[in-house]
């Protein structure tokens, strides 16, 4: 079976040359299952090899949730304040603004209206 193993000894492979995965085309569950990316969006981010339900982010509950992805986000500027200028190994505000530039979200709760199946639905 040489298409997986070396049937030449000292093949060498410039860096340049050497090809990269794209990021995001699999997902590995913490069982060790490989799921095609897409696969598990269309399962709704539930593993179909074990049933492990992946963390995701709230984009992908509003795609999931809301009727064709319609919604209107209520209070999205809201954010977090420092009033008790806490500080341990680094400034809470110093904190907020390294998250908010993370994630591009200006708080860790986002509220939405919309329709789900035809029916009114506040997230």
């Amino acid at each position: 079976m040489a298409w997986f193993r070396r049937t030449q000894k000292g093949i060498q492979t410039a860096t340049e040359d050497k090809k990269d995965v794209p990021k995001g085309l699999w997902y590995k569950s913490p069982t060790g299952k490989i799921v095609d990316a897409e696969q598990l969006e269309k399962n709704f981010y539930v593993s179909p090899e074990d049933g492990y339900h992946v963390r995701i982010g709230s984009n992908e509950y509003f795609k999931i949730l809301f009727d064709d992805n319609k919604y209107t986000e209520l209070d999205k500027n809201l954010t977090s304040r420092d009033p008790l200028e806490f500080e341990d190994t680094k400034k809470y505000t110093d904190r907020l603004e390294d998250d908010q530039k993370k994630t591009g979200l200006k708080d860790a709760v986002r509220t939405a209206v919309g329709k789900s199946k035809g029916k009114d639905l506040v997230i």
